[in-house]
């Protein structure tokens, strides 16, 4: 199995908040590195065939470096699918969700922009849904979700490639715009349909 790198996003897309530039060096150079660099790792080994989700697994806490790549893969792939300019607030599941939550939706992006921007260092800010409710989290360097009591709903990268040509230092300006302008909730919306049973409204 050889894995590519995801992305769903083409030319500007996602303009005004992500450049063009942006993704093309975003895409090309850091996220197909990773692709490249897992399937060279995982080639004649106990890896090999096996699903992105069972190496991250299967390597955390036994090969760190299988496992940066894995986790790496799969956080840019659902980062991407995250991303949309200007899209419609979610009207569903995980709209009855914030409100339940949170004052009002405006609130709930306060909160996750608050929450991202206390990030130290490279990694990720994750929207999840940990024991039936929404719950921020934040991933220091390549840990992930994946395996863990937490489903994720949204995230967005806080490496420094991900935003500084279009936002040099001004981190908490990128995180900003992509919570306010530039996110998918349709997408999030679906994640969060495939773990239902577990939401808890009350």
């Amino acid at each position: 199995m050889q894995f590519q790198a995801q992305n769903i996003h083409q030319n500007a897309d996602l303009m005004p908040v992500l450049s063009q530039k942006t993704i093309e060096y975003h895409y090309g150079k850091h996220h197909c590195g990773y692709a490249r660099t897992l399937n060279a790792l995982v080639e004649n080994t106990e890896f090999a065939g096996r699903t992105l989700e069972e190496i991250i697994l299967q390597s955390r806490g036994v090969d760190q470096k299988i496992f940066n790549n894995a986790a790496q893969l799969f956080n840019h792939d659902f980062y991407w699918r995250c991303l949309k300019i200007h899209s419609e607030r979610p009207i569903g599941k995980l709209r009855k969700l914030v409100e339940a939550q949170f004052a009002s939706f405006e609130e709930f992006e306060d909160q996750y922009i608050t929450y991202a921007n206390t990030m130290f260092g490279s990694g990720w800010s994750w929207l999840v849904l940990e024991n039936g409710r929404l719950a921020f989290f934040n991933s220091q360097n390549a840990e992930t979700p994946v395996g863990t009591h937490r489903s994720a709903i949204c995230v967005i990268d806080l490496w420094e490639h991900a935003y500084y040509i279009d936002y040099y230092n001004d981190r908490a300006l990128y995180i900003s715009r992509i919570i306010k302008e530039c996110i998918n909730w349709k997408f999030c919306e679906s994640q969060l349909d495939a773990c239902a049973s577990y939401v808890t409204l009350a």
